[in-house]
Protein backbone atom coordinates (compact mmCIF):
# COMPACT_ATOMS: atom_id res chain seq x y z
CA UNK A 1 0.00 0.00 0.00
CA UNK A 2 1.60 3.33 -1.03
CA UNK A 3 1.56 6.47 1.13
CA UNK A 4 -1.32 8.08 -0.76
CA UNK A 5 -3.55 5.03 -0.40
CA UNK A 6 -2.58 4.70 3.28
CA UNK A 7 -3.50 8.37 3.91
CA UNK A 8 -6.84 7.92 2.18
CA UNK A 9 -7.62 4.85 4.25
CA UNK A 10 -6.79 6.58 7.51
CA UNK A 11 -8.90 9.60 6.58
CA UNK A 12 -11.80 7.31 5.67
CA UNK A 13 -11.59 5.47 8.99
CA UNK A 14 -11.53 8.71 10.98
CA UNK A 15 -14.47 10.05 8.95
CA UNK A 16 -16.45 6.89 9.68
CA UNK A 17 -15.73 7.21 13.40
CA UNK A 18 -16.86 10.84 13.33
CA UNK A 19 -20.06 9.95 11.44
CA UNK A 20 -20.77 7.16 13.93
CA UNK A 21 -20.47 9.59 16.87
CA UNK A 22 -22.66 12.20 15.12
CA UNK A 23 -25.40 9.63 14.47
CA UNK A 24 -25.20 8.40 18.05
CA UNK A 25 -25.44 11.85 19.63
CA UNK A 26 -27.68 13.85 17.26
CA UNK A 27 -31.29 13.17 16.30
CA UNK A 28 -30.91 15.85 13.60
CA UNK A 29 -28.14 13.88 11.94
CA UNK A 30 -30.24 10.72 12.15
CA UNK A 31 -33.02 12.48 10.20
CA UNK A 32 -30.81 14.43 7.76
CA UNK A 33 -29.04 11.22 6.75
CA UNK A 34 -32.18 10.14 4.87
CA UNK A 35 -31.98 13.24 2.65
CA UNK A 36 -28.45 12.46 1.53
CA UNK A 37 -26.88 9.70 -0.56
CA UNK A 38 -24.86 8.52 2.44
CA UNK A 39 -26.78 5.27 3.03
CA UNK A 40 -26.79 4.40 -0.65
CA UNK A 41 -23.02 4.93 -0.91
CA UNK A 42 -22.45 2.97 2.29
CA UNK A 43 -24.41 -0.08 1.11
CA UNK A 44 -22.81 0.15 -2.33
CA UNK A 45 -19.33 0.03 -0.77
CA UNK A 46 -20.31 -3.01 1.38
CA UNK A 47 -21.55 -4.78 -1.76
CA UNK A 48 -18.22 -4.20 -3.51
CA UNK A 49 -15.74 -5.02 -0.76
CA UNK A 50 -12.46 -6.35 -2.12
CA UNK A 51 -10.42 -9.04 -0.41
CA UNK A 52 -7.95 -6.47 0.94
CA UNK A 53 -10.51 -4.09 2.44
CA UNK A 54 -9.19 -2.86 5.82
CA UNK A 55 -10.80 -4.42 8.86
CA UNK A 56 -11.75 -1.08 10.46
CA UNK A 57 -13.57 0.04 7.31
CA UNK A 58 -15.78 -3.07 7.48
CA UNK A 59 -16.26 -2.68 11.22
CA UNK A 60 -17.43 0.94 11.15
CA UNK A 61 -19.46 0.54 7.97
CA UNK A 62 -21.39 -2.24 9.71
CA UNK A 63 -21.64 -0.34 12.99
CA UNK A 64 -23.16 2.64 11.20
CA UNK A 65 -25.77 0.37 9.56
CA UNK A 66 -26.60 -1.08 12.97
CA UNK A 67 -26.74 2.30 14.72
CA UNK A 68 -28.87 4.13 12.17
CA UNK A 69 -31.37 1.24 11.92
CA UNK A 70 -31.58 1.13 15.72
CA UNK A 71 -32.14 4.88 16.18
CA UNK A 72 -34.18 5.71 13.07
CA UNK A 73 -36.71 2.99 12.27
CA UNK A 74 -37.53 4.52 8.88
CA UNK A 75 -34.07 3.59 7.61
CA UNK A 76 -34.75 -0.14 8.05
CA UNK A 77 -37.16 -0.30 5.15
CA UNK A 78 -34.93 1.88 2.94
CA UNK A 79 -31.80 -0.17 3.55
CA UNK A 80 -33.62 -3.48 3.27
CA UNK A 81 -36.15 -2.91 0.46
CA UNK A 82 -34.69 -0.13 -1.68
CA UNK A 83 -30.98 -0.84 -1.26
CA UNK A 84 -31.06 -4.63 -0.60
CA UNK A 85 -28.67 -4.00 2.29
CA UNK A 86 -29.76 -7.12 4.13
CA UNK A 87 -28.77 -9.37 1.21
CA UNK A 88 -25.30 -7.87 0.97
CA UNK A 89 -24.82 -8.24 4.74
CA UNK A 90 -25.94 -11.87 4.56
CA UNK A 91 -23.50 -12.46 1.69
CA UNK A 92 -20.69 -10.79 3.63
CA UNK A 93 -21.54 -12.89 6.69
CA UNK A 94 -21.34 -16.05 4.57
CA UNK A 95 -17.99 -15.04 3.06
CA UNK A 96 -16.37 -14.28 6.41
CA UNK A 97 -17.79 -17.48 7.90
CA UNK A 98 -16.34 -19.55 5.05
CA UNK A 99 -12.92 -17.95 5.48
CA UNK A 100 -12.90 -18.36 9.26
CA UNK A 101 -13.95 -22.02 9.12
CA UNK A 102 -10.61 -22.82 7.44
CA UNK A 103 -8.68 -21.46 10.43
CA UNK A 104 -10.71 -23.65 12.87
CA UNK A 105 -11.23 -20.79 15.34
CA UNK A 106 -12.75 -17.32 14.87
CA UNK A 107 -10.42 -14.71 16.34
CA UNK A 108 -11.70 -12.00 18.67
CA UNK A 109 -11.49 -9.25 16.04
CA UNK A 110 -13.66 -11.14 13.58
CA UNK A 111 -16.05 -12.14 16.35
CA UNK A 112 -16.62 -8.43 17.03
CA UNK A 113 -17.18 -7.76 13.31
CA UNK A 114 -19.58 -10.69 12.95
CA UNK A 115 -21.50 -9.55 16.04
CA UNK A 116 -21.97 -6.09 14.48
CA UNK A 117 -23.34 -7.74 11.33
CA UNK A 118 -25.68 -9.93 13.36
CA UNK A 119 -26.99 -6.90 15.26
CA UNK A 120 -27.56 -4.96 12.02
CA UNK A 121 -29.42 -7.90 10.47
CA UNK A 122 -31.53 -8.23 13.62
CA UNK A 123 -32.72 -4.64 13.19
CA UNK A 124 -33.46 -5.20 9.50
CA UNK A 125 -35.43 -8.41 10.04
CA UNK A 126 -37.31 -7.38 13.16
CA UNK A 127 -41.05 -7.24 12.30
CA UNK A 128 -40.21 -8.00 8.67
CA UNK A 129 -41.78 -10.72 6.57
CA UNK A 130 -41.18 -9.60 2.98
CA UNK A 131 -37.79 -11.23 2.48
CA UNK A 132 -37.52 -14.24 0.20
CA UNK A 133 -37.43 -17.66 1.84
CA UNK A 134 -34.14 -18.53 0.14
CA UNK A 135 -32.34 -15.56 1.70
CA UNK A 136 -33.54 -16.40 5.19
CA UNK A 137 -32.81 -20.11 4.77
CA UNK A 138 -29.27 -19.22 3.68
CA UNK A 139 -28.94 -16.93 6.69
CA UNK A 140 -30.17 -19.58 9.16
CA UNK A 141 -27.76 -22.10 7.62
CA UNK A 142 -24.92 -19.61 8.15
CA UNK A 143 -26.05 -19.04 11.74
CA UNK A 144 -25.91 -22.79 12.29
CA UNK A 145 -22.35 -22.89 10.99
CA UNK A 146 -21.42 -20.01 13.28
CA UNK A 147 -22.93 -21.79 16.29
CA UNK A 148 -20.76 -24.81 15.59
CA UNK A 149 -17.59 -22.75 15.12
CA UNK A 150 -14.89 -22.44 17.74
CA UNK A 151 -14.47 -18.83 18.71
CA UNK A 152 -13.24 -16.33 21.23
CA UNK A 153 -15.76 -14.23 23.23
CA UNK A 154 -18.19 -17.13 22.81
CA UNK A 155 -20.95 -15.82 25.09
CA UNK A 156 -21.48 -12.53 23.24
CA UNK A 157 -21.27 -14.34 19.92
CA UNK A 158 -23.90 -16.91 20.82
CA UNK A 159 -26.10 -14.21 22.31
CA UNK A 160 -26.23 -12.29 19.02
CA UNK A 161 -26.86 -15.49 17.05
CA UNK A 162 -29.78 -16.38 19.35
CA UNK A 163 -31.19 -12.86 18.99
CA UNK A 164 -31.19 -13.10 15.19
CA UNK A 165 -32.65 -16.61 15.21
CA UNK A 166 -35.50 -15.21 17.30
CA UNK A 167 -36.76 -13.09 14.38
CA UNK A 168 -36.47 -15.79 11.72
CA UNK A 169 -39.70 -17.34 10.33
CA UNK A 170 -40.88 -20.63 11.81
CA UNK A 171 -40.41 -22.50 8.53
CA UNK A 172 -36.66 -21.70 8.45
CA UNK A 173 -35.79 -23.66 11.58
CA UNK A 174 -35.72 -26.99 9.76
CA UNK A 175 -32.38 -25.88 8.31
CA UNK A 176 -30.93 -26.07 11.84
CA UNK A 177 -31.30 -29.89 11.93
CA UNK A 178 -30.00 -31.37 8.66
CA UNK A 179 -30.03 -35.08 7.90
CA UNK A 180 -26.85 -36.86 8.93
CA UNK A 181 -25.49 -40.38 8.59
CA UNK A 182 -22.64 -39.73 11.00
CA UNK A 183 -22.68 -41.35 14.40
CA UNK A 184 -22.13 -38.97 17.30
CA UNK A 185 -23.87 -37.94 20.49
CA UNK A 186 -26.08 -35.25 19.01
CA UNK A 187 -27.70 -37.35 16.27
CA UNK A 188 -31.40 -37.83 16.98
CA UNK A 189 -33.61 -39.78 14.57
CA UNK A 190 -31.05 -39.25 11.78
CA UNK A 191 -30.97 -35.49 12.35
CA UNK A 192 -27.92 -33.55 13.49
CA UNK A 193 -28.94 -31.66 16.63
CA UNK A 194 -25.50 -30.16 17.30
CA UNK A 195 -26.69 -26.56 16.86
CA UNK A 196 -29.63 -27.12 19.23
CA UNK A 197 -27.22 -28.65 21.74
CA UNK A 198 -25.02 -25.52 21.56
CA UNK A 199 -28.06 -23.30 22.17
CA UNK A 200 -29.04 -25.39 25.21
CA UNK A 201 -25.50 -25.15 26.60
CA UNK A 202 -25.69 -21.39 26.08
CA UNK A 203 -29.04 -21.34 27.94
CA UNK A 204 -27.42 -23.31 30.76
CA UNK A 205 -24.65 -20.71 31.10
CA UNK A 206 -27.15 -17.87 31.03
CA UNK A 207 -29.19 -19.50 33.79
CA UNK A 208 -26.14 -19.27 36.04
CA UNK A 209 -26.04 -15.49 35.55
CA UNK A 210 -28.39 -13.90 38.08
CA UNK A 211 -27.98 -10.36 36.72
CA UNK A 212 -30.46 -8.90 34.22
CA UNK A 213 -32.63 -12.00 33.95
CA UNK A 214 -34.79 -10.49 31.21
CA UNK A 215 -31.89 -9.41 29.00
CA UNK A 216 -29.93 -12.62 29.54
CA UNK A 217 -32.74 -15.16 29.26
CA UNK A 218 -35.67 -13.74 27.28
CA UNK A 219 -34.04 -13.89 23.80
CA UNK A 220 -32.64 -17.43 24.02
CA UNK A 221 -35.77 -18.85 25.71
CA UNK A 222 -37.99 -17.14 23.11
CA UNK A 223 -35.83 -18.58 20.33
CA UNK A 224 -36.10 -22.09 21.79
CA UNK A 225 -39.87 -21.71 22.22
CA UNK A 226 -40.20 -20.83 18.54
CA UNK A 227 -38.00 -23.75 17.52
CA UNK A 228 -39.80 -26.38 19.60
CA UNK A 229 -43.11 -25.08 18.29
CA UNK A 230 -41.94 -25.19 14.69
CA UNK A 231 -40.14 -28.53 14.60
CA UNK A 232 -41.40 -31.67 16.32
CA UNK A 233 -37.96 -33.32 16.39
CA UNK A 234 -36.39 -30.23 17.97
CA UNK A 235 -39.07 -30.39 20.68
CA UNK A 236 -38.48 -34.09 21.32
CA UNK A 237 -34.69 -33.72 21.43
CA UNK A 238 -34.91 -30.63 23.65
CA UNK A 239 -37.26 -32.42 26.00
CA UNK A 240 -34.82 -35.29 26.40
CA UNK A 241 -32.11 -32.78 27.32
CA UNK A 242 -34.23 -30.81 29.81
CA UNK A 243 -36.91 -33.25 30.97
CA UNK A 244 -35.42 -36.73 30.57
CA UNK A 245 -37.27 -39.79 31.92
CA UNK A 246 -37.86 -39.04 35.60
CA UNK A 247 -35.55 -41.02 37.89
CA UNK A 248 -34.77 -38.67 40.74
CA UNK A 249 -38.05 -38.53 42.67
CA UNK A 250 -36.46 -37.85 46.07
CA UNK A 251 -35.68 -34.19 45.43
CA UNK A 252 -37.90 -31.28 44.50
CA UNK A 253 -37.83 -30.33 40.80
CA UNK A 254 -36.13 -27.00 41.59
CA UNK A 255 -33.31 -28.61 43.58
CA UNK A 256 -29.99 -29.30 41.88
CA UNK A 257 -27.93 -27.98 38.99
CA UNK A 258 -29.64 -29.62 36.02
CA UNK A 259 -31.36 -27.58 33.32
CA UNK A 260 -34.69 -28.80 34.65
CA UNK A 261 -33.87 -27.61 38.18
CA UNK A 262 -32.60 -24.21 37.03
CA UNK A 263 -35.71 -23.61 34.92
CA UNK A 264 -38.10 -24.81 37.64
CA UNK A 265 -36.56 -22.30 40.07
CA UNK A 266 -37.67 -19.53 37.72
CA UNK A 267 -41.31 -20.69 37.72
CA UNK A 268 -41.77 -18.77 40.97
CA UNK A 269 -39.50 -15.85 40.03
CA UNK A 270 -40.75 -12.33 40.84
CA UNK A 271 -39.55 -11.31 37.35
CA UNK A 272 -42.87 -11.96 35.62
CA UNK A 273 -41.58 -11.80 32.04
CA UNK A 274 -38.97 -14.50 32.68
CA UNK A 275 -41.31 -16.62 34.81
CA UNK A 276 -43.98 -16.69 32.09
CA UNK A 277 -41.49 -17.42 29.29
CA UNK A 278 -39.93 -20.32 31.17
CA UNK A 279 -43.37 -21.71 32.07
CA UNK A 280 -44.44 -21.54 28.42
CA UNK A 281 -41.24 -23.28 27.33
CA UNK A 282 -41.61 -26.15 29.80
CA UNK A 283 -45.34 -26.47 29.07
CA UNK A 284 -44.67 -26.91 25.34
CA UNK A 285 -41.99 -29.50 26.11
CA UNK A 286 -44.69 -31.31 28.10
CA UNK A 287 -46.93 -31.21 25.00
CA UNK A 288 -49.18 -28.75 26.89
CA UNK A 289 -50.33 -31.59 29.12
CA UNK A 290 -51.18 -30.44 32.66
CA UNK A 291 -50.53 -33.80 34.33
CA UNK A 292 -47.13 -34.14 32.69
CA UNK A 293 -46.21 -30.58 33.66
CA UNK A 294 -47.14 -31.35 37.28
CA UNK A 295 -45.09 -34.55 37.13
CA UNK A 296 -41.91 -32.75 36.04
CA UNK A 297 -42.24 -29.37 37.79
CA UNK A 298 -44.59 -29.87 40.74
CA UNK A 299 -48.05 -28.35 40.99
CA UNK A 300 -46.84 -25.61 43.33
CA UNK A 301 -44.31 -24.33 40.78
CA UNK A 302 -46.72 -24.47 37.85
CA UNK A 303 -49.92 -23.27 39.57
CA UNK A 304 -49.42 -19.65 38.52
CA UNK A 305 -49.21 -20.57 34.86
CA UNK A 306 -52.22 -22.90 35.13
CA UNK A 307 -54.24 -20.06 36.67
CA UNK A 308 -53.19 -17.55 34.00
CA UNK A 309 -54.03 -19.95 31.18
CA UNK A 310 -57.31 -21.15 32.70
CA UNK A 311 -56.07 -24.72 33.07
CA UNK A 312 -57.23 -25.40 36.63
CA UNK A 313 -60.69 -26.65 35.69
CA UNK A 314 -61.76 -29.97 34.21
CA UNK A 315 -63.12 -28.61 30.90
CA UNK A 316 -59.83 -27.53 29.32
CA UNK A 317 -59.33 -28.14 25.63
CA UNK A 318 -57.15 -31.03 24.50
CA UNK A 319 -54.35 -30.01 22.13
CA UNK A 320 -53.08 -32.04 19.21
CA UNK A 321 -49.53 -33.35 19.43
CA UNK A 322 -47.92 -36.40 17.94
CA UNK A 323 -49.18 -39.51 19.73
CA UNK A 324 -45.85 -41.31 19.45
CA UNK A 325 -44.50 -42.19 22.88
CA UNK A 326 -41.41 -40.20 23.90
CA UNK A 327 -40.55 -42.17 27.02
CA UNK A 328 -42.02 -44.60 29.48
CA UNK A 329 -42.33 -44.21 33.22
CA UNK A 330 -39.12 -45.28 34.87
CA UNK A 331 -38.89 -47.98 37.52
CA UNK A 332 -37.93 -45.32 40.08
CA UNK A 333 -41.01 -43.27 39.30
CA UNK A 334 -43.41 -46.24 39.30
CA UNK A 335 -41.98 -47.55 42.57
CA UNK A 336 -42.70 -44.32 44.46
CA UNK A 337 -45.57 -42.93 42.37
CA UNK A 338 -48.18 -43.15 45.13
CA UNK A 339 -45.92 -41.36 47.61
CA UNK A 340 -45.02 -38.48 45.27
CA UNK A 341 -46.65 -35.26 46.40
CA UNK A 342 -47.96 -33.57 43.22
CA UNK A 343 -47.63 -30.14 44.85
CA UNK A 344 -43.91 -30.42 45.63
CA UNK A 345 -43.16 -32.86 42.80
CA UNK A 346 -41.10 -35.27 44.93
CA UNK A 347 -41.37 -38.28 47.23
CA UNK A 348 -42.62 -37.66 50.75
CA UNK A 349 -42.76 -40.13 53.62
CA UNK A 350 -46.27 -40.76 54.97
CA UNK A 351 -47.13 -38.23 57.66
CA UNK A 352 -49.17 -39.01 60.80
CA UNK A 353 -52.80 -37.94 60.68
CA UNK A 354 -53.04 -34.76 62.82
CA UNK A 355 -56.69 -35.58 63.60
CA UNK A 356 -55.90 -39.05 64.92
CA UNK A 357 -57.11 -39.51 68.49
CA UNK A 358 -59.44 -36.51 68.39
CA UNK A 359 -63.12 -36.83 69.22
CA UNK A 360 -65.70 -35.58 66.71
CA UNK A 361 -66.32 -32.55 68.93
CA UNK A 362 -62.60 -31.67 68.92
CA UNK A 363 -62.43 -32.03 65.14
CA UNK A 364 -65.45 -29.76 64.73
CA UNK A 365 -63.93 -27.21 67.10
CA UNK A 366 -60.60 -27.13 65.20
CA UNK A 367 -62.43 -26.83 61.87
CA UNK A 368 -64.44 -23.83 63.13
CA UNK A 369 -61.26 -22.24 64.48
CA UNK A 370 -59.65 -22.62 61.06
CA UNK A 371 -62.68 -21.14 59.28
CA UNK A 372 -62.63 -18.21 61.68
CA UNK A 373 -58.92 -17.55 61.09
CA UNK A 374 -59.27 -17.71 57.32
CA UNK A 375 -62.31 -15.41 57.46
CA UNK A 376 -60.35 -12.90 59.58
CA UNK A 377 -57.41 -12.94 57.17
CA UNK A 378 -59.82 -12.43 54.27
CA UNK A 379 -61.59 -9.45 55.90
CA UNK A 380 -58.23 -7.84 56.73
CA UNK A 381 -57.06 -8.27 53.11
CA UNK A 382 -54.13 -10.54 53.98
CA UNK A 383 -55.40 -13.40 51.79
CA UNK A 384 -58.09 -13.59 49.14
CA UNK A 385 -59.65 -17.09 48.88
CA UNK A 386 -60.79 -18.19 45.45
CA UNK A 387 -62.62 -21.02 43.79
CA UNK A 388 -62.05 -22.35 40.27
CA UNK A 389 -64.53 -20.89 37.77
CA UNK A 390 -65.93 -22.56 34.69
CA UNK A 391 -63.18 -20.96 32.62
CA UNK A 392 -60.50 -22.72 34.67
CA UNK A 393 -59.32 -19.52 36.36
CA UNK A 394 -59.50 -18.55 40.04
CA UNK A 395 -62.58 -16.50 41.03
CA UNK A 396 -62.73 -14.54 44.30
CA UNK A 397 -65.32 -15.64 46.85
CA UNK A 398 -67.38 -13.49 49.21
CA UNK A 399 -67.27 -15.88 52.16
CA UNK A 400 -64.96 -18.74 53.07
CA UNK A 401 -67.90 -21.16 53.42
CA UNK A 402 -68.37 -20.97 49.65
CA UNK A 403 -65.33 -23.22 49.34
CA UNK A 404 -67.23 -26.09 50.94
CA UNK A 405 -69.99 -26.08 48.31
CA UNK A 406 -67.75 -27.05 45.41
CA UNK A 407 -64.96 -28.81 47.31
CA UNK A 408 -65.02 -31.97 45.16
CA UNK A 409 -64.52 -29.89 42.00
CA UNK A 410 -61.47 -28.11 43.40
CA UNK A 411 -59.38 -31.20 44.00
CA UNK A 412 -56.44 -31.85 41.71
CA UNK A 413 -56.91 -35.17 39.93
CA UNK A 414 -54.61 -36.95 37.50
CA UNK A 415 -57.29 -36.93 34.87
CA UNK A 416 -54.90 -36.11 32.03
CA UNK A 417 -53.11 -38.99 30.39
CA UNK A 418 -49.56 -39.12 31.70
CA UNK A 419 -48.25 -41.18 28.82
CA UNK A 420 -45.88 -39.54 26.40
Amino acid sequence: MDAKEHTYTNVTIEALKLLFNLIFNSTNVQEILLKTSCLQCLIERIKNYSDDIPYEIMLFDTRIVFLITALNIATRQIIKTELNGDKCLVKLLENITSREEKSHIIKEGNVILLCEMLKALFNLYMNSDNTTEDVKNDLVLTLRRLLLSKCEKEDDFHSNIANLLMVMPYDCYSVMIPLSKEKHKQIYQNKDMSAIYVLLKFLDRRLDNKNDLIGNLAPVVTTLIRMVKAERLIRKYTRLQILPPLRDVMHRPEEGTTLRAKLCKLLTSPVVEVRDLVAEFLFILCKENVARMVKYTGYGNAAGMFANKGLLGSSRKKLTYSSESEDSETEEYLKHKEQINPVTGCFEHPKPNPLEGMSEEQKEYEALQLVGLVDKLTREGVVHPCRIGDDGRPKPIEHVLELQEELPKQQYTRQDSDSD
